[in-house]
């Protein structure tokens, strides 16, 4: 990812409120769009320069092919009241993010988050890398936002023992059948209906009683085995475009389980790793 400038020039005098609510709403679609990562963006006011540091997944984010009808509708609106912009100059890498997908087309999509991330949720299959939301289905970009600020609601309280909710975030976070994951299974039943290809979705895994047992668990949804690298490899056709791991070693380093039927994926319980 990329550190950007963003600037927007005053060609006339206007009021500051009404163009720092017009610039607002832009950064507001463009986060949306994932043009932009995060939720806070200091703006700054330079003579008659309104100026913006953010994060951006690539150096060509902010490119024009990207916009949605309602980033273009707001530009005419700041072109309207008299400012010009957005000027982009990239600055240079952000050094705390992962690198963004570089696939032209994706094998397949994982949705996987955590309370400390803001890249994209939705990463390639081949990689674990993060894919620009501007890649995926307009359909799903929006949702997929709101999904990822409620998931980071759900784990940061788990993650901060608030005792008395604790067990109920557990459960968003880890029951396939919870409103949290019902949410993120439909967002990746559209990208999969869109893009025709596959899309897992990660199951939080604390808990359980041995290392043994939790080696020995089975998909909570079909009850299928799904141990990497194991049973889950036995009634399934061989393919040279498999990008899955076909090893006992935890794919890419967090993923103990895979069912291909309910397209989920879970770990060995934190507690025992």
């Amino acid at each position: 990812m990329v550190v950007c400038e963003l600037k927007f020039i005053c060609q006339q005098d206007l009021p500051l409120e009404q163009a720092q609510i017009v610039i607002t709403e832009l950064l507001d679609e463009l986060r949306y769009n994932g043009q932009i990562i995060g939720r806070e963006f200091a703006l700054t006011l330079n003579n008659d320069e309104f100026v913006c540091h953010l994060v951006c997944p690539e150096t060509d984010s902010m490119d024009s092919k990207y916009y949605t009808v309602d980033i273009v509708e707001i530009l005419q609106e700041l072109q309207e009241i008299g400012i010009a912009g957005p000027f982009t100059e990239v600055k240079g890498l952000e050094s705390q993010s992962d690198f963004t997908d570089q696939c032209s087309k994706p094998k397949g999509y994982i949705l996987y988050s955590t309370f400390v991330q803001s890249c994209s949720p939705i990463r390639c299959s081949e990689h674990f890398m993060p894919i620009p939301l501007y890649k995926l289905p307009e359909v799903v970009r929006r949702p997929l936002i709101k999904w990822q600020e409620s998931q980071a609601a759900c784990d940061q309280l788990q993650m901060n023992e608030m005792t008395e909710i604790e067990a109920m975030m557990v459960e968003q976070l880890s029951n396939p059948s919870s409103q949290l994951l019902t949410q993120g299974r439909s967002i990746l039943d559209d990208i999969q209906t869109v893009t025709g290809q596959p899309a897992y979705q990660y199951l939080y895994r604390v808990g359980g009683e041995s290392l043994e047992s939790e080696k020995n668990r089975r998909c909570p949804s079909c009850g299928d085995a799904w141990a990497i690298g194991e049973s889950w490899q036995e009634n399934k056709p061989s393919s040279e475009n498999n990008s899955w791991s076909e090893s006992k070693t935890p794919l890419f380093g967090l993923f103990d389980f895979k069912c291909d039927n309910c397209q989920v994926l879970s770990n060995i319980s934190w507690d025992w790793q």
